[in-house]
């Protein structure tokens, strides 16, 4: 076929890659994966409008519950305290730890809530089939904050803290605890409820799309007349990052016309932020597994351990899966992620099509897994308001709390920062010189 500038509706770009590919729908149930690096390009859900609107009004329901009712109760020598979520951030507050008492703020309470609010408004508007203008940009701003909610990663928190304190203290669960475990089984079915192909079709036509299945079929790729992969940047065009409409980079378009998120052919600076972001990991990487990250007063006199110290007490007591999981997500994970994102920002040859979907598939677990670094910081805001029983014994965070914060984020942020399509750019730029006005032809193999 003939590719006119003016006409790309009909198309659509792989986010990670960049591949031009002609838009194909999937049946209910089913994804669309980019067959040049495996990224999921759409995945359909049926009614997804009602189940976001009904799953997002029980979250909501469940949220105040959840966030104020009491977790558990621990006693131990006649002492006894119990604390709910909220309870959890006072105590690095009141010890000066003020970065870490924010992040836990945002994450596990803030955010959580604005997630499950903008979805409601979204879908219950869509449902009365009514749009108003802030509607795109809500579901941007949904899109922008679904990544540091983490209220999973604290209910992970919850049941170390649970393994942790069972063989010293006796626990008591409360209706606050079955609260959150229902509001994270929400929150999750949410996510995976919202078609988002679908809720960005529907804002932009303003009217109910057909939800009928539809026969499955491999995406089209979009080849050039010689037979050369083609790119949505080689023919002008600009993908949004946060609802991959295309638009056309010579119509001095700098906004996406959808969400209005700023359009720009590849993330500006990127591979600069991106280094910066995992020098600053890297500086912070080392005090936050050598200091001391929790401080425990026992009749007066502290002790206090750092994160591998906490992983040597729960394999000394048997409990390995435990320690696993914190030696995973508190020393593994950070390290995976700049060691990985180092390969990436060096990539540049060799160039074959199985490295470079390696790459990309590590890119993506990268992406998935950043969040996780959060528990042990979840673990201490727990231990310091159930575990206090003034001068007989008590649990406060030490300095190695502020500098896995900084950890966490930056790593977090490096991620948004980098973007994947520059891996494919440098082994494609010799055959983009010569495809940028070549004429394009459909095929099914990139």
């Amino acid at each position: 076929m003939q590719f006119d500038p003016k006409d790309f509706d009909h198309l659509t770009a792989c986010p990670d890659c960049d591949l031009l590919l002609q838009k194909t729908e999937a049946p209910a149930g089913h994804s669309i994966l980019c067959p040049r690096c495996g990224k999921t390009i759409s995945r359909r859900n049926s009614d997804s409008i009602r189940k976001a609107l009904a799953l997002s009004i029980a979250g909501l329901l469940m949220y105040l519950p959840a966030m104020l009712l009491p977790l558990m109760t621990m006693e131990s020598f006649g002492f006894s305290d119990s604390a709910n979520i909220i309870d959890s951030l006072f105590d690095f507050y009141n010890n000066g730890y003020y970065l870490v008492s924010f992040m836990v703020l945002l994450s596990a309470v803030i955010f959580p809530l604005m997630l499950l609010s903008s979805v409601f408004i979204i879908s219950l508007q869509l449902y009365r089939q009514k749009y108003p203008w802030y509607l795109a940009r809500l579901f941007r701003s949904y899109l922008h904050l679904e990544e540091w909610a983490m209220v999973e990663v604290y209910l992970l928190g919850i049941m170390v803290t649970v393994i942790k304190m069972g063989s010293s203290t006796d626990i008591s669960y409360n209706t606050g605890i079955f609260c959150f475990t229902g509001l994270v089984l929400l929150t999750i079915a949410l996510a995976a409820a919202i078609d988002r192909d679908f809720f960005w079709q529907t804002i932009e036509d303003k009217k109910q799309k057909n939800n009928a299945p539809v026969a499955a079929q491999p995406p089209v790729v979009v080849h050039a007349s010689d037979g050369g992969i083609v790119t949505a940047a080689m023919q002008g065009l600009s993908q949004c990052h946060i609802c991959h409409k295309l638009s056309p980079t010579n119509h001095g378009t700098k906004k996406c016309p959808r969400c209005g998120e700023p359009l720009h052919l590849r993330h500006p600076s990127s591979i600069s932020k991106t280094w910066a972001l995992v020098l600053t990991s890297t500086i912070f990487l080392a005090p936050a597994n050598l200091l001391p990250i929790m401080r425990v007063d026992f009749l007066g006199v502290p002790s206090r351990s750092t994160i591998m110290d906490g992983i040597i007490y729960f394999f000394q007591h048997g409990s390995y899966f435990i320690g696993l999981i914190i030696f995973t997500a508190s020393v593994l994970v950070p390290i995976f992620k700049i060691v990985g994102l180092t390969i990436l920002l060096l990539s540049t040859r060799p160039c074959s099509n199985r490295l470079l979907r390696q790459r990309a598939k590590m890119f993506r677990f990268i992406t998935f897994i950043g969040r996780w670094s959060m528990l042990d910081i979840f673990v201490i805001a727990l231990l310091s308001v159930l575990v206090n029983f003034g001068f007989f014994t008590s649990i406060h965070a030490a300095p190695a709390a502020t500098y896995f914060c900084i950890v966490v984020a930056s790593t977090m942020f490096a991620v948004i920062t980098f973007d994947p399509r520059l891996i494919w750019d440098r082994c494609s730029q010799p055959q983009q010189a010569g495809s940028k006005n070549s004429r394009i032809t459909s095929g099914n193999n990139p």
